[in-house]
C-alpha cells in the first residue's frame, strides 16, 4: 500500500507530539514541517527526519509529493489553511478547534465538499478508551455531566487572546462539548448558560455552565473554565447515569467506575490514548478511502455549542443548536 506522506504546518507542541505518532505507525510519514518560526520547523526536521523544513507554507501547498497536511497552528489559522490545503488537493488533519466561527466552519465544509478530499477534525479526547467503555455500559444515557476545569491561564498566553484563541471556553470547550455529544448518541437541539469573563484580563469568557437538550430526550450538563483544577476529579470528570445505573469517568477520564442497582461496584482503568489512535485513524480514512470518523461536521458542531452557549450568557435564554446547522448545511454536501 502507498505510503502516505504529510507534512506538518505549525511545529510547537502538538505538532511534535503528532510527528511522534506518525513515527509509530506503518504507512505514514512525515516530508516537511512549517512554521512561522523556521528553527522549530528543523528542530523537528532534525528529529524526525524528512525532506525539508521551512517558513513558507505555499512550499508545502505546492509540493506534490505531499497528500495530506497537518494544521496544528494558532486557533484563528485553522479555516484558511484548511481551506487553502483542501484546495490544493491535500487531506487535513486540523487540531481542536475547526473554527472560531459558525461562517469559518461552514467555509471549510464547502472546501471539502468541492474538494472531495479528507478532513478530519482532531478530537482526540474522542478515542480514550473508557469513554468507549462508557458508552458500551450506558449506551443511551438518560443525564450526562461533564466537568473540564483547569488551573488559571496565564493572562499573556495567546490561547487567551480573543482573536488568536478565544479562552479557555472555547479553546478546551470544544473538546467537552463533542464528547457530551458523542456519549449522548444524539444532536444539541438547544442550550442555556450562564457564566461569562470573571477575571481574564482578555475579556474572554473564562467560566461557563451550560445545559444542553439532546434530541433523543437526554441532558447534558457542562462546567468549563480556569478557576481550579481539582485534585479529586482531575481536570477531566465525567458522569453518566441511566434507570438503576451510573458511570463516573475521573483521574482525567482513564478511571471508569460502573453502579447498578443490585450488582457489586466494577472500576476499569484505562489511558489517555486518544492522540495515537486518532492518527491511525485518520491514516485509515485515506488508505481505505472512507469517511473520516469525526469530520468537518462534528468540528461545526462542537465549535457551535459552545458559541451558542456563549450567546446564551448575552440573551439571557435558551439558543438554538440543530436548527442553525441545520439551516446552515441546507445548502451544502455535507
Amino acid at each position: 500500500m502507498k505510503q502516505v506522506k504529510v507534512g506538518i504546518i505549525g511545529c510547537g507542541n502538538l505538532g511534535r507530539t503528532h510527528a511522534e505518532c506518525i513515527q509509530q505507525l506503518d504507512g505514514m510519514t512525515v516530508a516537511a514541517y512549517c512554521d512561522v518560526f523556521e528553527e522549530n520547523a528543523r528542530k523537528l526536521l532534525e528529529r524526525f527526519g524528512g525532506d525539508y523544513a521551512t517558513s513558507d507554507v505555499q512550499r508545502l501547498m505546492d509540493d506534490p509529493s505531499i497528500d495530506a497536511l497537518y494544521i496544528t497552528t494558532l486557533h484563528d489559522t485553522h479555516a484558511e489553511l484548511s481551506i487553502r490545503a483542501l484546495e490544493a488537493g491535500k487531506h487535513v488533519l486540523v487540531e481542536k478547534p475547526l473554527a472560531m466561527s459558525l461562517e469559518d466552519c461552514l467555509r471549510i465544509g464547502e472546501a471539502v465538499g468541492k474538494s472531495g478530499k479528507k478532513l478530519f477534525t482532531a478530537f482526540k479526547m474522542r478515542y480514550y478508551d473508557m469513554l468507549w467503555k462508557a458508552k458500551e455500559l450506558i449506551p443511551e444515557p438518560l443525564v450526562v455531566t461533564m466537568q473540564m476545569m483547569d488551573n488559571r491561564w496565564a493572562d499573556g498566553m495567546w490561547a487567551n487572546d480573543p482573536v488568536k484563541g478565544g479562552g479557555n471556553v472555547l479553546s478546551q470547550g470544544c473538546h467537552s462539548a463533542d464528547i457530551l455529544r458523542y456519549v449522548t448518541g444524539a444532536e444539541p437541539v438547544e442550550v442555556y448558560a450562564a457564566g461569562g469573563n470573571y477575571y481574564q484580563p482578555s475579556g474572554v469568557v473564562d467560566n461557563l455552565v451550560a445545559v444542553y437538550r439532546f434530541s433523543n430526550g437526554a441532558a447534558g450538563n457542562l462546567v468549563q473554565g480556569d478557576c481550579r483544577c481539582p485534585e479529586q476529579t482531575s481536570k477531566f470528570f465525567m458522569q453518566l447515569f441511566a434507570e438503576n445505573k451510573s458511570i463516573t469517568l475521573n483521574d482525567r477520564l482513564t478511571t471508569l467506575t460502573y453502579q447498578e442497582a443490585g450488582q457489586e461496584t466494577v472500576v476499569y482503568k484505562g489511558s489517555e490514548s486518544g492522540f495515537l489512535e486518532e492518527n491511525r485513524a485518520f491514516l485509515q480514512c485515506i488508505q481505505e478511502d472512507t469517511p473520516p470518523m469525526i469530520d468537518h461536521v462534528d468540528g461545526l458542531y462542537a465549535t457551535l455549542m459552545i458559541l451558542q452557549a456563549m450567546e446564551s450568557l448575552k440573551s439571557g435564554k435558551p439558543e438554538p443548536i440543530q436548527a442553525v446547522v441545520n439551516q446552515a448545511l441546507s445548502g451544502q454536501a455535507v
